[in-house]
């Protein structure tokens, strides 16, 4: 893929993708570059006036602008792209620290194991030469269809809205089959830390369950007593898993179950999306992010998640509101 000469050569691509470049990505040429019409509007009279220019360029200046958006609610937006062949594409471009690579990965896992994930196509880093610095980075998956659940949930006859629910209640059942004897994500990489609601950052990996269990009560600020009372059920429920056979068995979560990420059409579940918050966790970890960290889910939707998802004990709920930090 190469990129088309601009007046002042500003832009150049990095491919560091563990995933194909097939023909249908190079089509994207010329939506992934900074347009020369762009330059020719935008150009200074001096070097320096131009980088200084450049320098002011956002992640949202590597595409074209005029594409449509798919989803655009907070941090990276979502665009359609169509290729010369007729292929939809699904683009999301985000700034490069906060549109992690290993996202790509965990979709691309789920997408291989049988979990309505879109298919990734590549993940690519615009930088700008002059002066040399990130500029975006933008994961390309093959595009959806439906439409998301939160706008169409209402419209759902009792009948359509239970077939739903049955078709989730498989993909999660699917998915805690799918595992991995760390937590993190796919090849021992760090992964989102979604206790931290104030800026994305990342955690991990962690090689057993007792190393994550002492980083989450590191962040747990109450009394003396609190600390004990919780240091002694995290013991107990990694002893009773021991005894089990499941300690350290770590599943596929995907972290943000809200109605905007399950798109469906014509009564069937066609995909879930937006795996920037994916890992593999403890087998509570679905529930108890849901229930006390998806603030971003709908609350009509929740009593949906207490049906589909497998409940976690009610102090173990309690540790994980414990440990978001929210900045108060």
């Amino acid at each position: 893929m190469c990129w088309s000469s601009c007046e002042a050569e500003a832009v150049h691509h990095i491919i560091s993708s563990p995933f194909p470049t097939t023909p249908e990505i190079l089509s994207l040429e010329k939506t992934l570059v900074l347009t020369e019409a762009y330059y020719r509007n935008n150009m200074a009279e001096s070097i320096d006036e131009d980088v200084a220019a450049i320098s002011k360029l956002t992640y949202e200046d590597a595409v074209d602008r005029n594409m449509p958006a798919l989803y655009f609610w907070i941090g990276p937006r979502v665009l359609q792209h169509t290729t010369s062949n007729g292929d939809v594409l699904a683009l999301k471009l985000g700034d490069a620290p906060f549109l992690k690579r290993s996202e790509a990965d965990m979709m691309q896992y789920a997408a291989t194991h049988g979990i309505l994930a879109p298919k990734v196509r590549g993940c690519y880093d615009v930088v700008t030469m002059t002066p040399k610095r990130p500029l975006a980075r933008v994961l390309v998956a093959e595009r959806v269809p439906g439409q998301s659940l939160d706008t169409v949930w209402d419209k759902l006859s009792k009948s359509e809205r239970e077939s739903i629910k049955e078709q989730l209640r498989e993909q999660f059942t699917l998915m805690r089959s799918c595992t991995q004897p760390y937590i993190g994500r796919v090849d021992k990489q760090s992964t989102y830390n979604v206790y931290d609601r104030l800026e994305p950052n990342y955690i991990g990996p962690f090689e057993d369950e007792e190393s994550f269990d002492a980083w989450c009560l590191d962040r747990v600020r109450r009394s003396d007593f609190t600390f004990w009372r919780m240091r002694r059920f995290l013991e107990k429920s990694r002893a009773k898993s021991k005894a089990a056979g499941t300690a350290n068995r770590f599943v596929l979560t995907h972290g943000d179950l809200s109605p905007r990420n399950i798109l469906v059409e014509n009564g069937r579940l066609t995909g879930i999306v937006d795996w920037g918050r994916s890992g593999f966790f403890p087998e509570y970890a679905e529930y108890a992010f849901a229930m006390k960290l998806g603030h971003g889910i709908e609350k009509w939707w929740i009593p949906v998640l207490k049906e589909l998802l497998v409940p976690c004990e009610r102090t173990r709920l309690s540790l994980t509101k414990m440990v978001e930090y929210r900045g108060w």
